[in-house]
């Protein structure tokens, strides 16, 4: 019998994210997304890197597709909330923002 083991690529590019690594972390979550189209968590913590490059209009679209995986993700409205900060749109910030900070006591 073989045992095959998956590559982690999020834990991966948790990482390398730590190490500052930021073009190779992209390339991990983006490993990860193409294994399983469905994590959240790859998107979100994809858009934190591209946030963190200033990146924003990807940091956006990357939040975005984490809610609209887990609708409830209070961290990735907080993160995308950011994000519309990040290039003035402050009425969108301030609705992701309202939408965490109600998500995140209702947990």
């Amino acid at each position: 019998m073989k045992i095959t083991f998956k590559k982690n690529w999020t834990i991966e590019g948790n990482e390398k994210y730590l190490r500052g690594e930021y073009k190779a972390t992209i390339k991990c979550y983006t490993k990860a997304i193409e294994s399983d189209e469905l994590d959240a968590e790859a998107f979100l913590n994809r858009g934190i890197t591209f946030h963190d490059m200033g990146l924003f209009s990807e940091a956006i679209s990357d939040f975005t597709e984490a809610i609209n995986l887990i609708p409830n993700y209070s961290e990735a409205y907080r993160n995308r909330a950011l994000a519309y900060y990040s290039i003035k749109d402050s009425r969108k910030a301030l609705a992701d923002y309202n939408k965490a900070s109600q998500l995140a006591g209702a947990s």
